[in-house]
């Protein structure tokens, strides 16, 4: 009797399998890279500014430093709250020099090197900054680049095009396989390398005076997409 049973489960089996696959049509993965971009005004410039200081013994040159450090700040708090402003380097070394006498290295001095990351978020004071940052002592100016405070509207605007260029990509291949149904399965950001700042000098608007013409930036998405596309049932 059971052996009846399971005979007859099989047979039943074999007999839905047929018509469960004929009820799910075929399908096909795609897969679709796409970027999206948006173009805006700087908002903010970035640059870091320090001041290497030298003296005869450690604390010489750490008081030195000490002093140059404390105009700068003065300077810097009149240009750009504190929170903009950090410290990205801070050494102190010592020097040597060659002495052709002993045919070897000797010690000279020691060196301090203590550099800020700035933020101006003000973009029409940068050039007094650098002018009275110099005149406080600065002597280590570099990596003037200009990007925006917050990029996440624009971020979002560039994903919102990718995704739209991902679909259009995805239903283009499907037509072309005859498929008719689309459906999205995962999407993963990709990685950028590309910079959303701009160095050097920006143009600007004629007759705005010291205003930066929009669309100077690029900010961009990428995006890994997969889609399913269906085939017609026969």
């Amino acid at each position: 009797m059971r052996r009846s049973v399971l005979l007859m489960l099989a047979f039943v089996l074999l007999l839905a399998y047929p018509a469960q696959a004929g009820a799910s049509p075929e399908s096909f993965t795609i897969q679709v890279r796409t970027s999206g971009a948006v173009m805006v005004a700087p908002t903010k410039a970035q640059l870091w500014v320090g001041a290497k200081s030298d003296g005869p013994s450690a604390e010489e040159a750490l008081a030195a430093s000490h002093a140059v450090v404390e105009r700068l700040l003065e300077v810097f708090s009149r240009y750009t709250p504190a929170e903009q402003v950090k410290t990205s380097e801070f050494t102190m070394y010592q020097n040597e020099q060659w002495d052709e006498e002993t045919r070897q290295f000797v010690p000279e001095g020691f060196s301090v090197r203590h550099v800020f990351e700035v933020h101006i978020l003000d973009l029409n004071t940068v050039a007094s900054f650098l002018d009275e940052a110099t005149q406080a002592g600065a002597n280590i100016i570099y990596g003037l680049q200009y990007g925006v405070q917050d990029h996440h509207p624009a971020k979002e605007q560039a994903f919102k095009t990718a995704m739209k260029e991902a679909w259009w990509k995805a239903q283009v291949i499907a037509e072309a396989n005859q498929a008719q149904g689309l459906v999205l399965e995962s999407v993963e950001e990709v990685d950028y390398y590309g910079s959303e700042y701009s160095t050097g000098e920006l143009e600007m608007e004629a007759g705005q005076g010291s205003t930066f013409a929009p669309g100077q930036l690029q900010i961009t998405a990428a995006i890994s997409a997969t889609f399913r596309a269906y085939l017609p049932e026969n």
